[in-house]
């Protein structure tokens, strides 16, 4: 079977991904009014799926949405790798507020979700990061969700990119170290593995979760703290986590 990703999951079923069409009043184009998940599928069981869809949640209601139910995401999953001959994927969920003529969250209609699977891109370079000069907000609304609002991120990779670097680490208007453009960052600093902490801005990552969760089992010492860059500069190793990545 091909594993070329010829399928998607509009609304309530599959069509033809390169037919596939979203509303010119959906708010997820108009207004980025959407929260999405990246998500990693090995041998057809998505990774940590409990902890995407609770973030997919909270962002959703944090909008006033009403989030589609874990069994209709968990079919459109299935139907979506199955339709592509897929079993090891990254999967795109993404599900915008719906429908509406004016900028109102209230007077919108029908949430869209959307779904697509594609092949697992090759192991990622050793990262070479750049300090840019897009700064994160730290006390943004729903910092804990992932938004279509991605604008910033996609501005800091192209300048970190356009200097020679791989990806973007992005400062908080503290300057403190926040994560990169794509991914969360991990340092050891004197024997410590250290990461900034949500109040510093970065996104609450599902791999970031995890991280934690093995380094705490395996009673290596870790802290979620304030990270100035000066701890980057003189750490004895860096680390990015993301969900396709690892």
């Amino acid at each position: 079977m091909s594993t070329q990703p010829s399928m998607a999951w509009v609304g309530d079923r599959l069509v033809p991904r390169d037919e596939a069409t979203v509303p010119l009043d959906d708010f997820g184009a108009r207004y980025g009014a959407a929260c999405f998940e990246t998500m990693l599928a090995r041998g057809g069981i998505v990774f940590r799926l409990d902890a995407h869809l609770d973030r997919l949640v909270l962002g959703l209601r944090g909008m006033g949405v009403e989030p589609p139910a874990a069994d209709v995401v968990q079919e459109a999953i299935e139907a979506t790798l199955a339709a592509n001959g897929l079993r090891d994927a990254s999967l795109r969920l993404v599900v915008s507020a719906g429908s509406g003529y004016r900028p109102d969250l209230d007077a919108v209609s029908s949430p869209l979700m959307t779904l697509t699977a594609d092949p697992l891109p090759p192991p990622p370079r050793p990262p070479r990061l750049r300090v840019v000069s897009i700064r994160l907000d730290e006390r943004r609304p729903l910092r804990e969700a992932k938004t279509a609002n991605f604008l910033p991120y996609l501005l800091a990779r192209r300048e970190a990119r356009q200097a020679g670097a791989v990806d973007a680490l992005l400062l908080n208007h503290a300057g403190d170290v926040a994560e990169a453009a794509t991914a969360n960052i991990f340092a050891l600093v004197d024997d410590i593995l250290v990461t900034p902490a949500i109040e510093s801005g970065p996104l609450a990552g599902i791999t970031r979760a995890a991280l934690i969760e093995v380094a705490r089992t395996l009673s290596i010492p870790v802290a979620e703290r304030r990270i100035p860059l000066e701890d980057i500069a003189r750490a004895e190793a860096v680390v990015l986590t993301s969900s396709i990545a690892g």
